[in-house]
């Protein structure tokens, strides 16, 4: 079995910047990326995403976004930023390379893969994110609502929406950002358990 320092499971944002931190105290990690690219999730979101914070703000240690720093970047901005950062990075990155199981082993880990695959580690760094398996609640009374309900993992952008009437559920960025693009195509309400901050 083969045995290494640290593994980190997910070549995103997360995954690559522990990656970057963990190869500064002098350990090697190997980065295990399930899709065929570090690029995260971004690719998946909505067609309009922008970062919520500007690109001076945004930059993983050691790589500038580069260009105007008050900007904010677009979706394929971002995962095409994320590819340049793992190349320069320095770190093994094995994509196409799925976890699908971490067990204690003695004083380590095994990591096993989707091919069967068995890998043994001092550390792990568990750098996923939840896009890929969003949370879903159960609202009172959704078992006899007869209309859509739809995560904003699935959302891509207003035309299916055009003349509907919509409730976007949230008040963080992504509810905003999606309620304020939607109002454009829908009647949208925007509905938050708490007061909803503008800067």
């Amino acid at each position: 079995m083969e045995q290494l320092d640290v593994v980190v499971i997910g070549g995103g944002q997360s995954g690559l910047t522990a990656a970057e931190a963990l190869m500064r105290e002098g350990l090697r990690p190997v980065v295990l990326e399930a899709s065929d690219r570090t690029e995260g999730s971004w690719p998946q979101y909505y067609d309009s995403l922008t970062l919520f914070s500007p690109a001076r703000f945004s930059a993983l240690p050691g790589l500038p976004f580069g260009g105007d720093g008050d900007r904010y970047p677009h979706r394929d901005e971002v995962a095409d930023y994320l590819r340049r950062y793992a190349d320069r990075l320095g770190a093994e990155v094995r994509t196409r390379t799925r976890v699908v199981g971490v067990e204690r082993d003695g004083g380590g880990f095994r990591v096993t893969t989707g091919d069967g695959r068995c890998i043994g580690a001092a550390g792990i760094v568990a750098a996923t994110g939840a896009f890929g398996n969003p949370l879903r609640p159960v609202l009172p009374g959704q078992d006899g609502f007869a209309g859509e309900v739809a995560h904003a993992a699935h959302y891509r952008g207003p035309r299916p929406y055009t003349g509907k009437r919509v409730v976007v559920v949230g008040g963080g960025n992504t509810a905003v950002q999606v309620g304020y693009e939607l109002a454009e195509a829908a009647r949208v309400t925007l509905a938050s358990h708490s007061l909803i901050r503008c800067v």
